[in-house]
């Protein structure tokens, strides 16, 4: 007998298909916004600088006077002329001397005295408080005079000194005045000038090429720098005064007479030199 047939193994099933993980869809970037900013409004000027100093307590009706407001009047205690416009017009003409209409010309002369005076001052304390010989100035001339100045002849002739400053001045006020035309010349910082860079520009404050660290940049500054430099001006006036009646009054310089008060303050003063020695009589 034919042997039986083997039955047919049964299929396998087929394994289910794997799922496809769905692509993970990155997120819609929201689209930027442009944004516009508008510009700051341009503020009004106050009168006030940037660093807080208010114009007005030194130009314009509302300034300070020479007294207190309630003292004053500024309708009919403070001449016309002085109007304010002028750095340190503080309505003081006692003696109505700018009644003639010359405050300008007067102006210029007062700053310049007035600088004369802030360079005099450190130039007779500093020689004499150094101990240069001739440093004292009410010995100065002497000094030179006799040679005794320690230096070589040419350096201690006052006749030649003398010659160079009256040039020097001379031409420095001719182109202050406009008398003669402004040079060419050269300045630390800011280099090369030319005369015609001084056309248009105030005499007495010009700025421009001889601002060399540009510390009057603004009006506001400049305005402000006058007022500064005019009490300043007026404090080294004063001064001098003082050192005119001292070396009258004492024979000796600033420096000698400084020194002697703070050594003895209550036995060295104006007090103590003007005092008239009486001999008692019986």
């Amino acid at each position: 007998k034919a042997a039986p047939a083997k039955k047919a193994a049964p299929a396998k099933k087929a394994a289910p298909a794997k799922k496809v993980a769905p692509k993970k869809v990155a997120p819609k970037v929201a689209p930027k916004k442009t944004v516009v900013r508008k510009a700051a409004p341009v503020r009004k000027s106050s009168g006030k600088r940037g660093d807080g100093v208010d114009l007005s307590k030194w130009y314009g009706p509302n300034r300070r006077l020479y007294l207190p407001a309630g003292l004053l009047d500024i309708n009919t205690d403070v001449p016309s002329y002085l109007d304010g416009s002028l750095a340190g017009d503080y309505g003081f003409d006692p003696l109505q001397l700018g009644k003639d209409g010359k405050v300008a010309q007067y102006r210029a002369a007062e700053v310049i005295h007035a600088r004369w005076a802030m360079l005099a001052i450190p130039g007779i304390v500093i020689p004499e408080a150094l101990g240069i010989p001739g440093g004292v100035w009410t010995e100065t001339g002497k000094v030179f005079l006799d040679g005794e100045a320690g230096r070589p002849e040419i350096l201690q002739n006052p006749y030649l000194f003398a010659a160079i400053q009256i040039g020097l001045f001379a031409a420095v006020e001719g182109y202050r005045a406009g008398k003669a035309p402004a040079p060419d010349g050269f300045v630390p910082f800011k280099g090369k000038f030319s005369g015609s860079d001084f056309s248009g520009l105030d005499p007495i404050n010009p700025g421009g090429p001889l601002d060399f660290f540009n510390v009057a940049a603004t009006p506001d500054d400049l305005a402000v720098l006058k007022v500064k430099e005019i009490k300043n001006g007026r404090l080294a006036m004063i001064a001098m005064l003082g050192v005119f009646v001292q070396g009258l009054t004492t024979g000796e310089g600033p420096a000698a007479n400084w020194g002697k008060h703070v050594a003895d303050p209550f036995g060295y003063n104006f007090v103590t030199i003007s005092a008239i020695e009486r001999t008692p009589v019986l």
